[in-house]
């Protein structure tokens, strides 16, 4: 079997790498042939594929130009998207000795999966959605005008009429997919996972972002890492921070960049928060370093955005033996996951109070703390481990092989 994967850009670190990586390594294992097709940007950061999948004979790649483009620019992004996705169908175009595609999500999908469903006639169309398009613009403030969120529905719903299969990450968005119209019997739920042969908890002694930082054993961290862009909300964290701001060795560690942090900075400066603590992106090998450095994780979401969307920190933050405290929609699955299993505490998106009283409990019983790490670590494994859930994509490949 031969596939042509559309993946997003492997050059630069992102929210998808990981999994994108390790889905190629393990399908490529499997015997199965891949052609990537992703973004190629002149100021790349990265090498544009891991050497680990360079290795296998089954796999080639080719890559399409663009040119960077600022996040908070919307409509040149967009654009953009569009320009990418007529280099995707030369590429389609080339390489139509495929028995399958598989499409990662992006805002663009739309005029991409036109394209695929000209070209592939009856093979499979896989599509997975990381990041549901208008539903997480929508949620998240970048698309207000209530005309343009009609329009890109509609579009939606046309383009979702070409898919073959739907592999999405959460209970939540399986739900979102079904109220849009998408049959459940086309929809496979499978959640994003870390990589369970590479993250895992790293002792206090042996952690370099303990030492490059610092950082004290006497203090409680309370920490995100990640992108500050239009999903997070600093707005929350700003609250528990001023209502725990007389706790001194409870300190509030954010870590990364993104559309928001500027703000979120001089909000913090201006309320006097110094027990807020703002450091830079750290480079993808010091994941485990940096998860493992925390006391509990807090995961700070505005409304909406579950449900189209999903933080891809969870499962790594499990694998690290840590607690997670979210800030997420009160219904929501995924929030309500974390108390019915005893892995870590949900509060909804302005529930500052919550917040703060579920970290305070966690860093006055230390006893507890542990026994919640524990199930988390042991539950991310079951759950959320690469061991678990790359088989399942495998297996759903093979099966819509057949069908053909």
């Amino acid at each position: 079997m031969k596939m042509l994967f559309f993946v997003a850009c492997m050059e630069r670190p992102g929210p998808s790498w990981h999994l994108m990586k390790a889905l190629m390594e393990d399908t490529l294992a499997s015997g199965i042939e891949i052609h990537a097709v992703q973004r190629h940007y002149k100021n790349a950061t990265m090498p544009p594929v891991p050497d680990s999948i360079l290795k296998y004979d089954n796999f080639s790649f080719s890559q399409v130009l663009c040119k960077p483009v600022e996040k908070k620019a919307f409509v040149k992004r967009y654009l953009d998207g569009i320009k990418y996705s007529f280099g995707q169908r030369r590429e389609m175009k080339k390489h139509n000795d495929y028995d399958m595609i598989f499409m990662q999500s992006s805002p663009t999908s739309f005029y991409t999966l036109l394209f695929a469903r000209h070209f592939a006639k009856n093979r499979p169309i896989i599509f997975n959605s990381q990041d549901m398009f208008p539903g997480s613009a929508i949620a998240n403030g970048s698309m207000p005008n209530k005309w343009m969120q009609k329009i890109f529905y509609a579009m939606q719903r046309y383009a979702y009429r070409k898919v073959s299969h739907f592999i999405v990450i959460s209970e939540d968005m399986k739900v979102k997919m079904m109220e849009q119209g998408v049959p459940e019997e086309k929809i496979t739920v499978v959640v994003n996972w870390y990589d369970d042969a590479a993250v895992k908890e790293v002792p206090w002694e042996e952690n370099r972002f303990v030492k490059q930082e610092g950082m004290s054993k006497d203090k409680f961290y309370v920490q995100y890492a990640g992108t500050m862009g239009t999903n997070f909300n600093p707005d929350i964290i700003l609250d528990v921070a001023e209502r725990l701001k007389d706790h001194k060795d409870i300190v509030f560690q954010m870590i990364g960049d993104g559309v928001r942090r500027a703000k979120f900075e001089r909000d913090a400066a201006e309320r006097g928060l110094d027990n807020i603590v703002f450091l830079p992106l750290q480079p993808q090998d010091m994941v485990s370093d940096v998860y493992s450095a925390c006391s509990v994780c807090l995961i700070p979401l505005k409304r909406g955005v579950i449900g189209n969307s999903v933080p891809s920190k969870a499962g790594l933050l499990m694998a690290c033996r840590r607690v997670i405290v979210n800030s997420v929609d009160e219904d929501s699955d995924y929030g309500k996951m974390f108390e019915r299993e005893k892995i870590g505490f949900s509060a909804g998106i302005t529930d500052g109070e919550k917040i703060a009283r579920d970290i305070l409990y966690l860093y006055e019983n230390p006893d507890i703390r542990e026994e919640y790490a524990n199930r988390a670590k042991a539950y991310g494994e079951a759950e959320y481990s690469r061991t678990v859930n790359t088989k399942k994509y495998i297996e759903l490949f093979d099966k819509l092989s057949k069908t053909r």
